[in-house]
């Protein structure tokens, strides 16, 4: 029984033979009427290196002479320069920590840590940053700090950032 079951399947498989002939003789078909429609591409340019002219102006920095309707810098707002500098105004704000608030007298106050670990309080219209920094309020978790930033112009542009206690607040 087994010898026969065995033989039934043989020759049951072996008349499954594969006929693909139609699908070969379709795609020569196709292959021998397809075009080609796409241009060749122009060869690249060759690179030419310029040199650096060191005598030159820095590229990265904008001249005053850009803008000939800015007649002198006194056409425009300029910060108070005479403040005198603290240990938290000359340091970057990138690397100052809120750790937290308190209230103190009535008065809120941050904790703001420096980079060597110290922690200094402040307290509203203090110096904090650089780029002329004036702490302008404060809740329990940031602080917003007024800054003044030149426009390379002779100009100055003030803008709010946020001191957090949480890093990805700021």
């Amino acid at each position: 029984m087994l010898r026969a079951s065995v033989f039934l399947l043989i020759v049951i498989l072996s008349g499954c033979q594969k006929t693909d002939d139609d699908m070969h003789q379709f795609m020569r078909q196709v292959q021998a009427q397809a075009t080609v429609t796409a241009t060749r591409m122009p060869p690249p340019s060759v690179y030419q290196p310029v040199p650096f002219a060191k005598e030159a102006r820095d590229p990265f920095v904008l001249s005053v002479s850009s803008d000939p309707q800015r007649m002198s810098p006194g056409d425009c707002w300029q910060p108070a320069l005479h403040w005198r500098d603290s240990p938290l105004s000359t340091l970057p704000l990138a690397q100052l920590e809120m750790k937290g608030s308190l209230t103190k007298g009535g008065q809120k106050q941050a904790l703001i840590a420096l980079p060597n670990g110290m922690v200094k309080q402040v307290a509203r219209g203090d110096r904090l940053g650089e780029h002329h920094g004036r702490v302008m309020a404060m809740t329990r978790d940031h602080v917003a700090i007024n800054q003044a930033l030149p426009d390379g112009l002779g100009c100055w542009q003030q803008r709010t950032v946020t001191l957090s206690i949480e890093p990805n607040l700021s």
